[in-house]
């Protein structure tokens, strides 16, 4: 283990408040923490050196959030089916944003071709909800309106590769 360098710092109320509710793996003193803390920070700073690491920290980044909105859900008696899809999926694309195409690890097109399977996979929940949104989202009527264009282009998506020969398959 490198040798401990003791430090001694003064951090607000608002800090220590902060730091007292932080949590992280098997950090329950305000020094652990701390120490926890600094491996967040070096981790973002260097960058990711691997798609897990880089995962688990897009997921802790929006964890709070999560668990406030899961929390309101339960009290509001209201469910989005729609929400929690985004809080599941937009992790996996921030770490593979995040890792970016490496140094030669692999080329850009295999990086464009994880990120565009990653939008279409959101963007097909999107479109499942269109099928099933009155009960899935909080608002089905505003969905819909949303939805309404993007069909139309659709449409024309599809007119237009059938002029070009294009096929309609899938």
């Amino acid at each position: 283990m490198p040798r401990s360098v003791p430090l001694s710092v003064r951090i607000s109320d608002e800090d220590a408040a902060f730091l007292a509710r932080f949590r992280a793996d098997g950090a329950t003193t305000p020094s652990e923490k701390l120490r926890a803390l600094l491996a967040q920070a070096r981790s973002q700073e260097r960058g990711h050196d691997d798609i897990h690491t880089a995962l688990e920290l897009a997921r802790q980044s929006l964890e709070p959030a999560r668990q406030t909105w899961s929390q309101t859900q339960r009290e509001e008696g209201q469910r989005s089916d729609l929400i929690g899809r985004l809080y599941d999926r937009l992790p996996e694309l921030n770490a593979t944003l995040a890792m970016g195409p490496g140094q030669g690890e692999r080329s850009l097109r295999e990086f464009e071709a994880d990120c565009r399977d990653q939008i279409f996979g959101l963007i097909e929940d999107m479109l499942d909800f269109g099928l099933t949104g009155a009960n899935r989202t909080y608002d089905a009527d505003g969905y819909v309106a949303r939805l309404t264009p993007i069909l139309k282009l659709c449409a024309l998506l599809r007119e237009a590769r059938s002029q070009e020969g294009g096929t309609d398959d899938e």
